[in-house]
């Protein structure tokens, strides 16, 4: 059984896409929002607005695409019609800037609800066509190209945003636009996938581990989104720093991510002779770095003399993000892949929904001192949550037991 590079670097192209949106988004609406409001309350919970609305799209389109039959497949046709749209409502943002925050809310909303509607089809893309012992090695490389996409979105956004605020969201236009071109002109999903599409019942409800695991979920996006959300604020209102000085150091966290994201698969499931550690165990492992990270940086009055620990926050981050969602297919039943995945989806929205209000809401009443120890907070639940996940490892194949 060997994992098809090609294959999985092409459909990494659609998370590529995703991962040219999110970090902006979470960097720099924060700070448009500024101009027409005052409240960091009230701003924590505009960045929600998204994510209620999605709420329940993300998992209904999941379990929709486990059923859609076109001559482009089950997953690619979301990409191909909502990608646009959301590249479009990505330039209307910065015209919302300009004029009035109705426009600017209304272009946020529908950015959202159209990058609902086709994240998890490609996602699910993934373990459609990759046999479930190496769905980790996979969704390294597919997260890798995510890593890239965060690179070039925040390391060149932070570029554009000190010639013209806007400018970095038209920029990620435009590079999802030509992501859309590519997907058009030269992928084609294959027929064949690991699953058949069988009637969906919702077995998580009962199965103790994949609860806990959803909950786990939930525990570290609610830490990880909100350093993402906040962290530019923070710096810049704390620390005295200037936004665009804090958004590049998250450029060290992404390139590090990039690099360890393959790596991280290969670490959990082994590779050649190497057992792995397990997907549980390393996924443990990163969490517990992310708490040291989360320490060290909170004990600062300059973020950017301490560039590293940004590296180890991505180092950490690969461990825990890269093995989470195979964990999850793996529990899923045959043809739940797309539901499955929407319910990982759904935690993280849930988690999004709870953050940066949270966050906000405590920065309001008990100042910024309290960031770095909520993060560290809701790290430690998600370790908690995973010391009773017993299920979600990879199944041992037959050269295996050899």
């Amino acid at each position: 059984m060997r994992l098809n590079w090609k294959n999985t670097f092409i459909i990494g192209l659609g998370f590529f896409g995703v991962g040219l949106v999110w970090p902006l988004y979470n960097a720099y609406m924060p700070i448009l929002y500024s101009k027409f409001i005052g409240s960091k309350t009230i701003i924590g919970y505009l960045m929600t607005i998204d994510n209620w609305l999605a709420l329940t799209l993300t998992p209904f389109i999941g379990f929709l695409s486990d059923r859609t039959r076109t001559r482009f497949g089950r997953r690619i046709p979301y990409l191909l019609v909502f990608a646009p749209l959301s590249a479009l409502f990505l330039m209307l943002i910065p015209v919302g800037w300009e004029t009035s925050l109705w426009l600017l809310l209304g272009a946020s909303i529908m950015m959202n609800l159209s990058m609902a509607c086709w994240r998890s089809p490609i996602v699910a893309l993934m373990p459609d066509v990759t046999p479930p012992p190496l769905r980790s090695k996979a969704n390294g490389i597919i997260n890798f190209m995510g890593g890239l996409a965060y690179i070039v979105a925040m390391y060149g956004g932070a570029i554009l945003y000190r010639m013209y605020p806007g400018l970095p969201f038209a920029g990620s236009a435009l590079l999802l636009l030509i992501v859309t071109a590519i997907f058009y002109l030269w992928i084609r999903e294959p027929e064949g996938s690991t699953e058949k599409a069988e009637r969906f019942q919702i077995g998580f409800i009962k199965d103790r581990s994949a609860i806990f695991m959803l909950l786990a979920i939930f525990c570290w996006f609610v830490a990880y989104n909100s350093l993402e959300t906040w962290v530019t604020t923070y710096g810049r209102d704390y620390l005295g720093m200037h936004e665009a000085d804090v958004a590049s150091l998250l450029t060290f966290s992404g390139g590090a991510f990039l690099i360890f994201a393959i790596p991280s698969g290969f670490l959990a499931d082994g590779f050649g002779p190497f057992k792995g550690l397990g997907r549980k165990r390393t996924i443990i492992g990163g969490l517990l770095m992310m708490i040291l990270a989360f320490f060290l940086l909170g004990l600062q009055s300059n973020l950017k003399s301490v560039w590293y620990l940004f590296l180890l926050v991505g180092f950490a981050w690969s461990w825990v993000n890269i093995n989470s969602y195979p964990m999850i297919t793996q529990m899923a039943k045959a043809g739940q892949i797309g539901a499955y995945t929407g319910m990982y989806y759904l935690s993280s929205s849930l988690a999004n929904i709870a953050g940066p209000p949270l966050f906000g809401w405590v920065f309001d009443n008990f100042g910024y001192g309290f960031f770095f120890p909520m993060g560290i907070l809701f790290m430690a639940l998600a370790v908690l949550c995973m010391l009773m996940v017993t299920r979600g490892e990879k199944e041992p194949t037959a050269a295996d037991a050899q």
